[in-house]
């Protein structure tokens, strides 16, 4: 299962985007009822609390999470087993709904959101971040299984906006780790031949800059921005 852990190694750009997105989403965290929502091991959770939250759920069907999570959990904060497509919690709970790099997991993003508005409060805060389809599945459509085994479906910029606009007025697109556009396009004509191949050439980009990686690099962006974000992240307000 994919799943970051600040106890074991991860590669330096994936724990910085992870770490960048929970610090930057921790901005909304003051005096405010937080779902973190398939939160993993609970480093994310943690950081929510420690900001001023006055209580941090983390939600996870994966049992063996859940239970890492627990033992270093932050006095407002507390961990259930649970599906964010069947969220065994009442309507209208929380302030703010977080889930990061779980859209590209299920099968219809539609049931995430349904779910995530759900349980929010009106005028409650709507967090959300997948990866951006022609950086991270080069030469790949809407319809074709991600070249990430773990990965259901994944979406590009326009179609996480069209579905993001089903639901909410006023959708807000941040992105973080960009990349030149012309590099996106290039990277796209060689995965239509051959999506290993762009994939591996993509993999190289970030080895090769691994010596100027640091967090502040994958700090969130609203977009537009110059050039084509790895990550898309949402931020919207509930009706």
């Amino acid at each position: 299962m994919e799943r970051l852990s600040l106890d074991r190694w991860a590669s330096p750009w994936l724990r910085h985007q992870h770490l960048a997105r929970y610090r930057w989403a921790s901005s909304f965290a003051t005096g405010r009822r937080i779902l973190d929502a398939a939160c993993g091991t609970g480093y994310g959770t943690k950081i929510l609390a420690e900001a001023g939250a006055t209580v941090v759920m983390g939600v996870d069907r994966a049992i063996e999470a859940v239970e890492e999570a627990g033992k270093d959990a932050h006095p407002k904060s507390l961990f259930i087993v649970g599906n964010v497509e069947r969220l065994p919690l009442p309507d209208d709970e929380f302030d703010v709904y977080l889930s990061f790099e779980t859209f590209e997991h299920v099968e219809e993003g539609e049931t995430l959101i349904e779910q995530a508005k759900r349980v929010l409060k009106p005028g409650g805060t709507f967090i959300c971040s997948t990866p951006n389809r022609p950086l991270i599945s080069p030469g790949h459509g809407l319809s074709d299984r991600p070249l990430n085994p773990y990965h259901t479906r994944e979406y590009d910029e326009e179609e996480f906006d069209s579905i993001l606009r089903r639901y909410f007025s006023k959708p807000r697109l941040y992105g973080q780790t960009f990349f030149p556009a012309q590099y996106k396009l290039r990277l796209n004509r060689i995965g239509k031949k051959s999506p290993a191949l762009a994939v591996r050439l993509h993999q190289i980009r970030k080895i090769l800059g691994i010596f100027r990686e640091h967090e502040e690099k994958h700090r969130p962006i609203e977009l537009p921005f110059r050039g084509d974000p790895e990550v898309l992240i949402a931020l919207c307000t509930s009706s």
